[in-house]
C-alpha cells in the first residue's frame, strides 16, 4: 500500500462522524446538544419583545398601584390618630365635669370602640393618680400597691406639662410600659407592651390646669393598618396578586424604622423591621424599642426621602435600570409623610412617613401589542420545548430520574432497599448493580457496628465507675482547710479562697446566691475558720418569721414587755455575742426591721423590748440572700444604706451547674449520709448514673442532687446505682416508689435554713409515732460523749459527730434522743439545750 493510502486511510479512521459523536455522548451532553440551542433562541425571541412592548405599561402599573396602596395606608392612620385624640379630648372634659371615667371607658371599649391599652390621669401637685389597663376587654383600675409595681412610673409623665400647650393633643413614639395585671392562675403577673400614648393637660372645673391626662393605643394596632393591605382583606383588594414579596414600614422624622407589617396574617403581637432593614446597614435598637433600626448615613437615598417627608412632600421611585432590568433589591417604592393635627382647627405636623416597597416585577397584562407578539412567541416556544421534552426529554430522563427518586428516598442507613427498576439500558445496568452491591455491604457493616454500638453503651454504662479521685478526696475531707465546701474546680476553689480571706477579717459579710447553693454553709464555713470560732454561731431566718417575732428574736425582751413575757429572753444579738449571727433571707425582712438593724450594726448597741438600757455586743454579722438586693433598692423594698452597711465583703456561691465536676464528688458524699439513713453499705454509682447526674441542669441545686441520690439508695435494687434508678425533675415514676420515699426520713440538706425559731422545725421534722426510736450507728456514737455533759446544743452535737452534719439531720437526731428518752428538751430558739436526763 502507498504512503499516500495509508494516510487517507489513518484521516479516514480518524474523523467520528455525527452519529458516532452522538452514541458517544453521554446523558448530559445530548440534552445540551438538544435543548440548549433551542431555549437560547426563544429566550432571546420572547425577551426581546416584551421588553419593546411592556416597559413602559409596567411603570404605569406598578406606579398606580404602589402610590394608591401607600396613600389608602397614610389615610386610614390619620383618621384612626384623629380619633383616638378626639377621644383624649373626651375624656378630659370628662374628668374635669367630675365624670366617671373609668366607667366611660368601659362602655368605649365594650362599645366596640378602639380598644384601647390604657386611660391615666396623673395630677401636678396634691391628689391620687389614676391609672386604667384594659385586659382582654374588661377594665381595670391599678391601687396604690400596683403603682408602685408600674415601669416607667407613670409619674415621670408630669414632666410633658411644660411642652403641652392648652388644648393640644401631643402623640408619643413607641413606648415599652410594664404594668402588675391580675391573672386567675398565675395570680398577680407582670404584663409588657409597647404603646403609643396620646398626651394632653386637663383642668379642674375652674379651667386651672391640674395635671396630664393620656390614653395609648398598642402599637401593633397601628402596624394592623399595613398588614390589612398587604392581605386578601384589604379594601382595596380587587385582583388575585402574585406571590412576589410586598410590604410597608412606618418611619419616624429622625429616619427610624419603628415597625413594618407582616407578609401573612399569623395574629402576633411583635413588632419586626427585618425586612425593612435587610440591605441597609446602621443601628438596631433604641431605648424601649429593641426593633428599630436606623440606616447609617452611606444610604444617601433614603436620607433623600426622610428630607422630602420632613418637608410634607410624597414620592414613587422606579428602581430600574437602563436595559430594562429589575433592579435585585426593591423595583418599586412609594412614600407618603403621616400627618397629625395636635389640635382641631390647627396645622398638621408630620408624625412619620410609611414607605412602601413592592418587588413585584411579573405583572400579568401589559396590553393588547404585548399580549399579540407575546402569545406568537410563546406558541413557539411552547411548541419547540414540547418537541424536545417529548422526544428527548421524557425519554431519556425518565430511567435517571426514577432512579435518583429511588435513592433519595433512601435517607437513613438503617433501610437501605436494593434498586429493582425494569430498564434494560445498559448504563442504567451497570449504576443500578453498582449501587446495590454498595448497599448490601452498607447493611451487613452496619448491622454489626450497631449490635457491637449497643453493646459496648449497655455494658459501659452499667459498670462501676472511676471515682477514685472523688474518693480519695471524700476521705481526706476531715484535714481539708474548709471541710464544710465540698466540691472541684475553679468556682470552688475561687469560692474557699474568698471564705479564707474573709475569715482573716473581722467585718460583715454579704452572702449572694440562688436557693439551694450551700450560703449558710458558706456563713458557718467564714466563723469556724475566723477569731471567733470558739465563740457562738447563732443562725436566724430572717423569711420564717413575721415582723413583730423577728425583731423579739433578734432583740430579746425583758419580762413584763408584754403579756406573755413571763421571763427574760436574750435576742440572737445578745446570744451571739463573742461570735457570728447569720441572718438567712434578709431580702424578707421588712423596712422596719431593716431600721432596726441599721441602728444596732451601726452602733453595735441595743435596746431589748421593753427595757430602757442599752446593751453593748461584739459580733461579727454575715447575710444571706437569693435576691437581687440592688433591684429590691430601687422598688423600694430595701434600704439602700443597709446594704452598704452589710455589703463590707460580698461572697457569691456558684450554682451546681456551673461546676458540674463536683457533681461526682457531692454524690458520694450524699450517698454516705443516705447510708446511715438506710443502714446500707457500699453503693457506687455506674458511669450510666454520672452521665446522666453530670448532664442535668439542677434548677433545684445540691437540695436537689441531695434528694435525687438519698431516693435512689432507697430505691437501689444492689450495691450499684444504674442510670434508670435516678429520678430527676420532670421524670415521671411509680406511685409504689413514691410511696416508699415517703416513708423515708427527711435527707439532709446541703444549706440548712434553722433559725433563731429551731423549735418551730424541729415539730415540722417530728418523727412518726410509728417510727422505731432504736438509734442508729451515728446517734449512738454521739450517745456515748453526750452523757458525760449535764446538756447539748444544736451546735454542740454538730461538731460532736465531725462538724459536718446538716442542721436538720442535727435537729433530726436529737428529737430522736428525745423520744428514746435519753434528752429533754428546754428553751426556745437559740436558747434551745438538750437536758441529759
Amino acid at each position: 500500500m502507498s504512503e499516500y493510502a495509508q494516510t487517507t486511510e489513518q484521516k479516514n479512521s480518524d474523523m467520528i462522524s455525527p452519529k458516532r459523536l452522538w452514541n458517544r455522548t453521554g446523558l448530559r451532553g445530548k440534552l445540551l446538544l438538544s435543548l440548549l440551542p433551542t431555549i437560547l433562541i426563544i429566550i432571546l425571541i420572547v425577551g426581546a419583545a416584551s421588553y419593546k412592548v411592556s416597559k413602559d405599561y409596567i411603570r404605569i402599573a406598578l406606579g398606580r398601584t404602589v402610590a394608591m396602596q401607600n396613600l389608602a395606608i397614610v389615610h386610614d392612620i390619620e383618621i384612626f390618630m384623629t380619633d383616638c385624640a378626639t377621644d383624649l379630648r373626651y375624656f378630659a372634659l370628662s374628668k374635669q365635669k367630675s365624670e366617671d371615667i373609668s366607667l366611660q371607658f368601659q362602655n368605649r371599649i365594650t362599645a366596640g370602640g378602639i380598644p384601647y391599652y390604657e386611660l391615666a390621669y396623673i395630677p401636678a401637685s396634691t391628689g391620687k393618680p389614676q391609672i386604667l389597663v384594659n385586659r382582654n376587654g374588661m377594665v381595670m383600675e391599678l391601687d396604690e400597691a400596683a403603682l408602685d409595681r408600674v415601669s416607667p412610673n407613670p409619674m415621670l409623665e408630669l414632666e410633658k406639662l411644660s411642652s403641652l400647650k392648652n388644648a393640644e393633643v401631643q402623640p408619643s413614639y413607641i413606648r415599652e410600659v410594664t404594668y402588675p395585671v391580675q391573672s386567675g392562675r398565675n395570680g398577680n403577673m407582670l404584663v409588657k407592651e409597647k404603646v403609643i400614648r396620646f398626651y394632653i393637660k386637663t383642668s379642674d372645673s375652674d379651667g386651672h390646669f391640674d395635671g396630664i391626662m393620656f390614653l395609648s393605643v398598642k402599637a401593633e394596632k397601628l402596624r394592623n393598618f399595613l398588614t390589612l393591605y398587604d392581605s386578601e382583606k384589604s379594601p382595596l383588594w380587587s385582583f388575585q396578586r402574585s406571590n412576589e414579596l410586598r410590604f410597608s414600614y412606618f418611619v419616624d422624622p429622625q429616619g427610624w424604622i419603628l415597625f413594618q407589617s407582616i407578609p401573612k396574617e399569623d395574629g402576633t403581637s411583635e413588632l419586626t423591621s427585618f425586612l425593612a432593614r435587610q440591605d441597609y446597614q446602621g443601628t438596631l435598637g433604641k431605648a424601649e424599642h429593641n426593633v428599630a433600626f436606623r440606616p447609617s448615613e452611606i444610604h444617601a437615598d433614603y436620607w433623600e426621602r426622610i428630607e422630602k417627608i420632613q418637608k410634607k412632600e410624597k414620592g414613587l421611585e422606579f428602581l430600574f435600570h437602563e436595559s430594562g432590568q429589575h433592579s435585585a433589591t426593591i423595583p418599586t417604592l412609594a412614600y407618603a409623610p403621616v400627618c397629625f393635627k395636635k389640635t382641631p382647627g390647627g396645622e398638621a405636623e408630620v408624625y412619620g412617613a410609611i414607605i412602601y416597597t413592592d418587588r413585584s416585577v411579573l405583572p400579568k397584562v401589559a396590553g393588547y401589542d404585548f399580549m399579540s407578539i407575546l402569545l406568537v412567541v410563546s406558541g413557539i416556544a411552547v411548541a419547540a420545548t414540547i418537541l424536545v421534552v417529548l422526544f428527548f426529554g421524557r425519554a431519556l430522563t425518565k430511567p435517571i430520574r426514577e432512579f435518583a427518586a429511588v435513592m433519595a428516598d433512601q435517607t437513613s442507613l438503617d433501610q437501605l432497599k436494593e434498586v429493582d427498576l425494569p430498564y434494560k439500558d445498559n448504563d442504567l445496568q451497570v449504576l443500578q448493580k453498582a449501587f446495590n452491591r454498595i448497599i448490601r455491604h452498607v447493611n451487613s457493616q452496619y448491622i454489626l457496628m450497631k449490635a457491637k454500638d449497643e453493646k459496648l453503651v449497655a455494658i459501659n454504662s452499667q459498670e462501676k465507675a472511676d471515682l477514685k479521685k472523688e474518693i480519695q478526696a471524700l476521705s481526706n475531707l476531715d484535714v481539708t482547710v474548709i471541710p464544710e465546701i465540698i466540691g472541684y474546680g475553679k468556682q470552688i476553689n475561687n469560692l474557699k479562697n474568698e471564705i479564707l480571706k474573709a475569715a482573716e477579717v473581722d467585718v460583715d459579710v454579704l452572702i449572694y446566691g440562688e436557693t439551694g447553693t450551700g450560703k449558710q454553709l458558706v456563713a458557718e464555713a467564714v466563723h469556724n475558720n475566723s477569731a471567733r470560732r470558739e465563740k457562738p454561731f447563732i443562725s436566724v431566718n430572717c423569711g420564717a418569721l413575721d415582723e413583730n417575732l423577728l425583731l423579739d428574736a433578734l432583740f430579746g425582751h425583758v419580762k413584763g414587755a408584754f403579756s406573755d413575757a413571763k421571763t427574760d429572753r436574750n435576742g440572737a444579738f445578745i446570744e451571739a455575742h463573742g461570735g457570728t449571727l447569720f441572718l438567712d433571707e434578709i431580702q424578707s425582712a421588712s423596712l422596719k426591721v431593716q431600721q432596726s438593724l441599721l441602728r444596732a450594726i451601726a452602733s453595735r448597741r441595743l435596746k431589748p423590748l421593753g427595757s430602757d438600757k442599752e446593751i453593748s455586743f461584739d459580733i461579727r454579722i454575715i447575710v444571706a440572700t437569693n435576691a437581687d438586693l440592688t433591684i429590691l433598692i430601687k422598688e423600694k423594698l430595701f434600704r439602700e444604706d443597709l446594704y452598704y452597711r452589710l455589703k463590707v465583703l460580698m461572697i457569691q456561691t456558684p450554682a451546681l451547674r456551673e461546676h458540674p465536676e463536683s457533681i461526682p464528688l457531692l454524690s458520694l458524699y450524699y450517698i454516705k449520709q443516705a447510708e446511715h439513713l438506710t443502714d446500707k453499705k457500699d453503693i457506687a454509682l455506674s458511669r450510666g448514673a454520672v452521665a446522666k447526674l453530670t448532664g442535668y441542669q439542677w434548677p433545684g441545686n445540691v437540695r436537689e442532687l441531695v434528694n435525687s441520690i438519698t431516693r435512689a439508695v432507697v430505691m437501689a435494687n444492689n450495691k450499684l446505682i444504674q442510670a434508670d434508678e435516678i429520678r430527676l425533675e420532670g421524670e415521671s415514676w411509680s406511685y409504689a416508689e413514691d410511696k416508699h420515699s415517703e416513708t423515708m426520713k427527711e435527707p439532709p440538706s446541703s444549706e440548712s435554713t434553722v433559725s433563731h425559731n429551731e423549735d418551730m422545725l424541729e415539730e415540722s421534722m417530728e418523727p412518726d409515732q410509728s417510727q422505731s426510736t432504736s438509734l442508729n450507728e451515728r446517734q449512738i456514737k454521739a450517745w456515748k460523749v453526750i452523757r458525760t455533759m449535764n446538756s447539748v446544743s444544736r451546735n454542740e452535737y454538730q461538731k460532736i459527730v465531725g462538724g459536718r452534719l446538716p442542721s436538720r439531720t442535727a435537729i433530726y437526731d436529737l428529737q430522736i434522743l428525745v423520744k428514746a428518752g435519753k434528752l429533754r428538751k428546754t428553751g426556745r430558739g437559740p436558747s434551745t439545750r438538750y437536758i441529759v436526763d
